[in-house]
């Protein structure tokens, strides 16, 4: 089952790399690098921190809750499923909102 949750992740992900600019894939590539748990978990958890203690800030605010909880779900194997659905309902919404079809890759 976790196998499952890490495959529908990384499609995830891959879908979303292909939606943002160079600098943010990578970004992503890093970020989901075995390499890169060391600063992944702290980041992770500040986010969650910061989106729960400051809500309404207007840089960090509670968007920044969701960003924690991608990133945790790299390390937290029950966290994956959930977010591999959150990252293309996400993918699904920008595409509609750019005009393209949610099933038509370009």
């Amino acid at each position: 089952m976790a196998k499952e949750g890490k495959r529908q992740l990384d499609r995830a992900v891959d879908d979303l790399e292909h939606e943002v600019p160079g600098k943010a894939r990578r970004f992503i590539e890093w970020g989901r690098s075995d390499r890169a748990r060391w600063v992944r978990i702290p980041l992770a958890l500040a986010l969650i921190a910061v989106g729960i203690l400051a809500p309404y800030m207007p840089i960090v605010g509670v968007e920044d809750v969701p960003v924690g909880l991608l990133l945790l779900s790299y390390d937290i194997p029950f966290l994956r499923k959930p977010m591999a659905a959150f990252i293309e309902w996400l993918i699904g919404l920008w595409r509609r909102l750019r005009g393209k079809s949610p099933h038509r890759k370009s």
